[in-house]
């Protein structure tokens, strides 16, 4: 009989034997067709929001936090990169518009380029009449009504082509007659101008309507200065008598040529004085403004322009007075521009005077006052100290001067050496006593700064009397005669920033000011130089250079500071360009710059 398990066991090796050796059958469906499957589903390879949330179902808490985390600060550094990005290329740009409202101390009485006098006028006539050149804040005369200006290497003779498409405030087109018509009204002695002398002797000629040729007796080296008066229209004035050009409205209605045309003033009810002034743009100026309307409201005085600036009727003022600007600190969102003045505070010594031909004397007194101690006692932080006639900003001026401080020890032994000594409270050589007056302004600020400068003299054994004089009489009886000693003044430079009048030996006698009498072969010739015409900037600036180091090296005065003016605005007003000497000086000299708004665009490349 057969054994059953037997049977099984055969049964059973034969099967595996079958399943082990047979081929692995393909699947029914490839892996890349699976995959294309799933695609399928989803049309993007991305997960979806609601995929993307189930990520968090199998991550443990704290990982889930900190991928949160990470997640926020990826997005956050996206956001702060893409805004940096569009600032930095998004940029805001001066725009064509707005109002502004300047506090001017004074009040107009010739807008005139061919009248104007009073410091009023001077600075509004610039506004309405415009000129062949113009000088721009840096100090350099550059084209404006003028196309091209062509010099004649002698310097007598100069053609201007004028711009094309010039037009006066009325529409009419402007010629090189308005041209030949300005100069010829200014040399008319019936006119009376105050720019007679400097035009006395210019010839004009006329090739077309924009071709005029000026020749000059002698070259001038305030040729170009003299290309900034305003030119008058023809078509208006020219019906006008020379006699009564100081009478006619059209001094304070004017119909200019400049980057502002004249709308109204307006007047006191009562006295009918003038209260303000609106100007608009004129957008077919030779220099075209930005700001659309520009309004003057006069003042009387700095009191009264601190007044309508805190009740609103302006938006700014440039302020000087030291207590006006205290009072001015007070107003509530007022905002300061420090605005340098082109003025030097001085003590001058008359070299005329025995006592102060030698240089010890005059070398001592100088190094024994500390000119900040003085500022901070005269002005304190409305002004920055000097070490000499050229001021920072001028062509020459040393950008990082050494500033003095008071020498007590080294005044002593020079005065010493030079035979000076001291008896009791005074120095005596011979029988000459180190004694003297400081006459002075009867203004604050100048005696403050008097009372500290004679102190320090005491110290090395020089007594000085303070004189004090009314302003109104300094100038007719000090100034003029040179009736001093020792004066403490203020020199103020006009637009040319010209030293030649204030320390040239020529100018030692009135009108000129050159109030020491101090001559310097060397002076004199670097005074020249920088004045000639066509002289280069780099030559200016080199005797300009020279100038200080001689006027530093024997002492004619004492050198204290430049006060600075602080433009106080209640509404943010913008410059294209940063505020300079000239600025702070000529408060519109830069009008055209202005602006109250701003538009963005976009550069790929700021």
């Amino acid at each position: 009989m057969r054994n059953p398990l037997s049977s099984l066991s055969r049964v059973r090796k034969n099967l595996t034997d079958h399943f082990r050796n047979r081929a692995t059958p393909a699947p029914a469906v490839s892996v890349d067709a699976d995959h294309a499957l799933v695609q399928h589903l989803n049309h993007s390879r991305l997960p979806t929001w609601s995929q993307f949330t189930y990520l968090f179902r199998y991550l443990k808490p704290k990982e889930a936090w900190v991928l949160r985390i990470a997640i926020l600060f990826l997005f956050g550094s996206a956001a702060i990169l893409v805004g940096r990005y569009i600032n930095r290329h998004w940029i805001p740009e001066p725009t064509i518009g707005g109002t502004y409202t300047e506090a001017v101390m004074g009040t107009p009485r010739y807008l005139n380029p061919v009248l104007a006098s009073s410091d009023t006028d001077l600075a509004l006539t610039p506004l309405l009449f415009s000129g062949v050149l113009r000088q721009n804040p840096n100090g350099e005369y550059v084209n404006d009504l003028a196309e091209k200006v062509t010099e004649a290497p002698d310097g007598k003779t100069v053609t201007i082509l004028l711009r094309q498409n010039l037009h006066w405030h009325d529409g009419t087109a402007l010629t090189t007659d308005d041209v030949r018509f300005t100069i010829e009204t200014i040399q008319n002695p019936n006119v009376a101008s105050p720019r007679y002398t400097l035009f006395r002797g210019m010839q004009v000629a006329t090739a077309d309507d924009r071709t005029v040729t000026l020749t000059l007796e002698t070259a001038s080296p305030r040729l170009h200065e003299l290309l900034t008066v305003g030119i008058l229209p023809a078509h208006i004035w020219g019906d006008i008598p020379p006699a009564s050009m100081s009478t006619t409205d059209y001094n304070l209605k004017p119909i200019g040529n400049g980057p502002f045309k004249f709308k109204e003033f307006r007047k006191k009810e009562l006295s009918g004085d003038i209260r303000g002034l609106t100007l608009e743009r004129f957008p077919d100026a030779a220099t075209p403004a930005l700001l659309h309307t520009l309004k003057i409201r006069f003042v009387a005085d700095s009191e009264g322009a601190v007044d309508v600036l805190s009740n609103g009727e302006a938006d700014g003022v440039r302020l000087v007075n030291t207590d006006a600007l205290a009072r001015a600190q007070k107003i509530r969102g007022v905002h300061f521009t420090p605005l340098p003045l082109p003025q030097v505070v001085a003590v001058f010594f008359n070299l005329k005077k025995a006592l102060f031909t030698e240089q010890a004397v005059r070398t001592a007194l100088r190094d024994v006052v500390d000119p900040k101690t003085v500022l901070q006692t005269a002005r304190g932080d409305n002004a920055q100290v000097i070490v000499g006639p050229v001021l920072f900003g001028m062509p020459g001026a040393d950008p990082n001067p050494a500033v003095r401080t008071a020498d007590v020890a080294g005044a002593a032994k020079r005065l010493d050496d030079a035979g000076w000594k001291l008896e009791g409270e005074v120095r005596k050589k011979k029988d000459v006593e180190l004694r003297f007056a400081l006459t002075v302004p009867d203004v604050e600020e100048y005696k403050a700064a008097a009372d500290g400068i004679v102190n320090a003299w005491k110290n090395i054994g020089a007594v000085a009397t303070v004189d004090v004089v009314d302003p109104n009489t300094l100038g007719k009886e000090i100034v003029k005669e040179r009736n001093f000693s020792a004066l403490l003044y203020a020199d103020r430079y006009d637009g040319s920033l010209d030293l030649y009048p204030f320390w040239h030996s020529t100018q030692s006698f009135d009108p000129g000011l050159n109030l020491t009498s101090f001559y310097s072969k060397d002076l004199d010739e670097a005074l020249t130089n920088a004045r000639k015409a066509n002289v280069t900037a780099a030559d200016r600036a080199k005797a300009y250079s020279t100038v200080q180091s001689i006027v530093s090296r024997e002492a004619p005065a004492i050198f204290l500071y430049q006060p600075l003016a602080n433009l106080v605005t209640k509404k943010r007003i913008s410059t294209l360009e940063t505020p300079t000497i000239l600025a702070g000086g000529q408060r519109f000299t830069n009008a055209t710059e202005w602006y109250v708004e701003t538009h963005r665009v976009w550069k790929w490349s700021p």
